[in-house]
């Protein structure tokens, strides 16, 4: 959809449903919010192509799913007639996150994105669901684990961005739930998150890259190549980047809870990840090709000066944490 007033009414609606649902003590509430912001959501991601038009179709079908096996746990919570409401609603909760085992259609419903929705899909609308499953007292330890190792692992192989990116936003989602217990400890982490994502998702938007070999040009400049890099490794959580101080932040929270699982888990499947954003870096900046699937530059040129928003954030958050 094209930058209008309809696409802002849309936007507006959205932003009301998730604002609904996180600030609800309701579960009905909670569910409506949820609702408004998906019904909200759908018109903004369609267009003229086809690939689009399936993403939307796909994304309805399963989070109306998803919705409705949600309502079936709130009911069976209100009734007591099924003893397992807490495991219903947090299948339900995990396939709209996206969470592995149920992250497939993510994958699928990104490729007839463009970036800018791509952002809302990875941020915006996770957080309803991510604030209902604060509230339930259920043990996130599978889910966190397979999350962290299907998105690390399955990210190694993949020539497209936007797989590259749906696979980094799942294992950073095992990352978050293992901290689900503590509202500040995730909240800081969905706000350094959200921040990486839309630096690099706008150079990337901005750019038009889409694949891999792109980033292989001749045509970038050594600023932007420079930039990039940065963005990625921080994604990645390379120190001294944003990015690191957030998983260093969710290491301590583990500690003190004693979730060694999940400790050992992230720290090993972080390594995994640091391994193919550097191998992303590594093309970009070592090789060069003169064939390219779509020409780099169709737009307006980024600005590199991004790059600081993922450095300089790190000395004061730590300066802060040591006075704290």
């Amino acid at each position: 959809m094209k930058f209008n007033s309809t696409l802002l009414l849309f936007m507006w609606s959205m932003t009301i449903g998730v604002v609904i649902s996180i600030s609800s003590n309701s579960w009905i509430m909670m569910w409506s919010g949820i609702e408004v912001s998906m019904m909200s959501f759908i018109p903004m991601m369609s267009s003229e192509s086809l690939l689009s038009s399936e993403s939307c179709v796909k994304y309805f079908i399963i989070q109306s799913t998803s919705s409705m096996v949600l309502m079936l746990g709130m009911l069976s919570m209100l009734t007591k007639l099924i003893n397992m409401y807490e495991l219903i609603m947090l299948t339900s909760l995990s396939t709209k996150l996206g969470a592995a085992p149920f992250h497939n259609w993510v994958l699928s419903v990104i490729e007839g994105m463009n970036y800018f929705m791509m952002f809302n899909l990875l941020v915006t609308m996770k957080l309803a669901p991510l604030t209902m499953m604060s509230y339930m007292k259920i043990n996130l330890t599978l889910i966190v684990v397979i999350s962290m190792v299907i998105g690390s692992i399955m990210g190694m192989n993949q020539n497209s961005l936007r797989k590259i990116m749906g696979y980094s936003s799942i294992f950073n989602l095992g990352i978050l739930l293992s901290s689900i217990k503590s509202n500040s400890v995730w909240m800081s982490y969905m706000l350094i998150y959200s921040i990486m994502m839309t630096t690099l998702l706008n150079f990337l938007l901005k750019t038009k890259s889409n694949y891999l070999n792109q980033m292989t040009s001749n045509m970038h400049k050594n600023s932007l190549k420079l930039s990039l890099w940065v963005m990625m490794l921080s994604i990645g959580g390379m120190p001294p980047t944003l990015g690191f101080s957030a998983k260093l932040m969710i290491l301590e929270f583990l500690l003190k809870t004693d979730s060694k699982l999940s400790f050992m888990v992230m720290i090993m499947t972080s390594l995994v990840v640091m391994f193919f954003y550097l191998r992303m870096t590594t093309l970009m900046l070592m090789y060069s090709s003169s064939f390219i699937k779509i020409k780099f530059f169709a737009g307006k040129e980024p600005n590199s000066n991004l790059m600081l928003i993922n450095i300089f954030p790190m000395p004061l958050i730590l300066t802060l944490k040591i006075m704290m």
